[in-house]
């Protein structure tokens, strides 16, 4: 089987408590719902790209209970491949979250079996059937997991024909200067957020972080939360604004605009539209609860249309 991409990551249950605000420093407040939902940035990622008609896989690993069982039948209820999901006695990783009433969020994660992917484990011509290879973290409490490690193995071995998109998020970029630029030395195209740019280069300022990052890779994506996102490829860059909604719980925005820019880049779609598209799905995926349960099937938009209104603002 071809696929459009594959995602590679860890795979959580996230239960997301709804609160009015964050509790302050050892003060206490009260949970007025909590919801249950799947995710891991990977799998969100990979669904929204589903869900706008794309094919695509997934490299994971879940648990014997009944949170893998959900896990698993998500994926497949969103029609991407599980050939690949490995399932292993024990736990699935899972995310506690806590989101207050303008929609932002502090998680927890769990990893579990997450964790504990190894080498042997990986199909290699499962990868090298996909256009894209998107990647994401783990976490690796333990030093003795594996994952992370299988995850630097692989990338050495692949084909230069496989375009790697990466999403570092906080714990990888935590890992430290090194880490970081070994990750980055095999990216294509690296998704980032600001904060974690700044981070990774220990610069003050966007430009400065830019210009030492965008050179090491083919397209590089700094997601900006409500400042929109910056895009640069070569010479080429854009300044993409948002979308503005009703949001409700921001959990996987930045996951779901990776969906939408990634869907751009397969569909040959231009830089400057591929961050439209990116930006619409981000702000769509924050008018209900959950990473990707409001992320449009592809039948129900027109993408081309949305994306000359949003030029016309």
């Amino acid at each position: 089987m071809n696929f459009d991409i594959i995602g590679w990551g860890a795979l959580n249950i996230d239960r997301l408590c709804h609160v009015n605000e964050f509790a302050p420093s050892d003060g206490e407040t009260y949970i007025n719902n909590e919801t249950k939902a799947c995710g891991g940035s990977a799998s969100n990622t990979i669904i929204g790209i589903s869900k706008l008609g794309l094919n695509t896989g997934y490299i994971g690993k879940v648990g014997t209970d009944s949170n893998g069982k959900l896990m698993k039948q998500y994926l497949e209820d969103n029609n991407v491949n599980t050939d690949h999901l490995i399932v292993e006695e024990g736990e699935t990783g899972e995310v506690i979250g806590f989101v207050d009433n303008t929609g932002d969020r502090k998680l927890y994660v769990t990893p579990k079996v997450n964790d504990k992917i190894s080498n042997d484990e990986i199909n290699r011509d499962y990868i090298k059937n996909t256009k894209i290879l998107h990647l994401t973290s783990f976490v690796g409490l333990n030093p003795e997991d594996p994952s992370i490690n299988t995850q630097m193995e692989l990338l050495e071995e692949l084909p230069d024909d496989i375009i790697i998109s990466f999403d570092p998020g906080m714990l990888y970029v935590n890992r430290g200067k090194e880490f970081m630029d070994k990750l980055i030395s095999y990216t294509n195209i690296l998704l980032i957020n600001e904060t974690e740019l700044l981070m990774t280069t220990g610069k003050d300022t966007l430009k400065e972080a830019v210009d030492i990052i965008a050179p090491q890779v083919d397209i590089l994506v700094v997601k900006r939360s409500t400042e929109g996102s910056y895009i640069r490829k070569g010479n080429e860059e854009y300044n993409v604004g948002i979308f503005k909604v009703d949001t409700v719980d921001t959990t996987g925005a930045g996951d779901a605009y990776n969906a939408g820019f990634l869907y751009g880049i397969l569909n040959n779609y231009t830089l400057e539209d591929s961050g439209i598209i990116g930006s619409y799905i981000a702000a769509q995926s924050t008018i209900k609860p959950g990473a990707t349960e409001s992320i449009p099937f592809i039948k129900d938009i027109n993408l081309n249309q949305i994306i000359q209104n949003f030029k016309n603002q």
